[in-house]
């Protein structure tokens, strides 16, 4: 096949992020001792923590791969550089035919001297031959050495955006290292690996601040959350200045809509493990700005729980996103609820986004009750114009259409228009009140918007078609 169906091929074996960073590798050389024949590729590949070996087949089946690196996931960025080098220079690349021929033409003396040189460099893998077992098994680096590479984990002088990447890479390899003992480990190695992980998370952390990567961050912060979230608890809980870092980077950083829908889940996860008060106990904790707003604090009589996290009034977004995380974290009919919404009555800038949040999850009679406790926020002819249609809309998800029609009709005397005009009409003749409010509505229109009373008159004559 052409060398670009060929490429496209391959890169659907992968990751779209291993097989990116695997071109990368290729480009840049770092493949050696590459060998290659009739379905079978197999290479050195040189990473940040050190060279892997990879091998790749093509079976009948599939594929099966294999690598050394610390993902022990054969589809790695290792196997994605040898497949991405082998279709950049196939040239490179010894011949496996090449390989047989001149094994073909050894003398069972030299073969035995070959075979020792290889016991030699590869002394496990030609046992695991003899024995049978191609497979290679799996070995994990001592856990007092992998926190010692963490501990060390740094960035390197040279070329700023080579460093930053061989610092990435290391950091993501550790990661999944710690991940591993995490899994398999019991008791104090456990508590280890925990410690590696918060290691991880510092670092993290500083590499973001001292880059400025801004929103490039949230992959990394969403990649660290989940191991947090998973094991959190039985001892292993997250210091509250790690809470705070990502509840600041939630609250104040641009997210594309599904990053911010999984930091929500990853940080409700987290708090139900750990316990709301994981983000309630922050006292003095202002997520953003000095000069904040009373903040909101939902406290029992059964419990010490608090929180105390402000909102900026500059600052819309932080606002949006904490009252979304509260209500996830304070339910409608929990006590924090009510200290919620108590706050958020306080300014529509809110309140809004509590009634969002409260419509998306069904809760319209809670809703309603909160938007008519605020009537007071919704001052001037556009606050009046804004609190008639969402307590419209709020009676019509209720079924309470004639209610909100005499809020639509009170609307469409402010500002008539032709969408509005049609829209009131359907509720009007739901319910059989449309005769009724006719006459006013149509003073209305001759008053305030007589381009469209001539379209709408003309076309109750029949002179023009109707809505589509």
């Amino acid at each position: 096949m052409p060398s670009g169906s060929r490429e496209r091929f391959f890169s659907q074996l992968f990751p779209a992020g291993e097989w990116r960073r695997g071109r990368e590798y290729a480009r840049e050389g770092l493949i050696s001792e590459a060998c290659y024949g009739q379905g079978v590729w197999q290479g050195t590949v040189t990473g940040a923590l050190g060279r892997y070996r990879v091998r790749i087949k093509r079976e009948s089946g599939g594929w099966r791969m294999s690598c050394s690196c610390p993902s022990r996931e054969g589809r790695c960025r290792h196997a994605a550089a040898l497949l991405s080098y082998w279709l950049w220079e196939p040239e490179a690349f010894t011949s496996m035919a090449e390989v047989h021929r001149q094994l073909a033409g050894l003398s069972r003396r030299d073969a035995m001297a070959l075979l020792q040189k290889v016991a030699e460099e590869e002394g496990e893998l030609l046992r695991r031959l003899l024995a049978g077992r191609g497979k290679e098994e799996e070995k994990q680096v001592p856990l007092g050495k992998l926190l010692r590479l963490v501990r060390e984990l740094g960035l390197e002088t040279g070329s700023p955006w080579r460093s930053r990447q061989v610092w990435e890479e290391r950091w993501a390899n550790l990661l999944l290292a710690v991940e591993e003992e995490l899994r398999t480990g019991a008791g104090g190695s456990k508590k280890k690996a925990w410690e590696g992980l918060l290691l991880l998370t510092e670092k993290m952390l500083g590499f973001i601040a001292g880059l400025s990567l801004g929103t490039v961050a949230a992959g990394y912060l969403l990649r660290l959350l989940e191991p947090l979230a998973a094991y959190t608890g039985e001892g292993m809980e997250v210091p509250p200045p790690v809470l705070g870092e990502f509840l600041r980077f939630y609250l104040r950083t641009p997210l594309a809509a599904g990053e911010e829908e999984r930091f929500r889940a990853l940080l409700c996860r987290l708090a139900a493990v750990a316990g709301r008060e994981a983000f309630s106990s922050l006292a003095g904790f202002s997520p953003f700005s000095p000069s904040a707003a009373p903040s909101f604090t939902p406290s029992s009589a059964h419990s010490s729980t608090r929180a105390d996290v402000a909102c900026c009034e500059e600052e819309q977004l932080p606002v949006v996103r904490w009252v979304r995380l509260a209500g996830e974290l304070w339910p409608p009919g929990s006590e924090g609820f009510l200290a919620l919404a108590v706050w958020c009555l306080e300014d529509s800038r809110r309140l809004l986004p509590l009634l969002d949040f409260l419509e998306e999850k069904g809760e319209y009679r809670e809703a309603k009750t909160l938007l008519q406790a605020g009537t007071d926020l919704f001052a001037g002819a556009g606050g009046r114009y804004l609190y008639r249609l969402r307590l419209a809309a709020l009676h019509r998800a209720l079924g309470e259409e004639k209610e909100a029609l005499y809020l639509e009709n009170l609307n469409f005397t402010e500002r008539p228009g032709r969408e509005e005009y049609f829209s009131l009409q359907r509720l009007a003749l739901k319910i059989g009140e449309w005769s009724r409010i006719k006459p006013g509505v149509f003073r209305v229109l001759a008053g305030k918007a007589p381009v469209l009373y001539r379209e709408l008159a003309a076309m109750e004559a029949g002179n023009f078609p109707g809505p589509p």
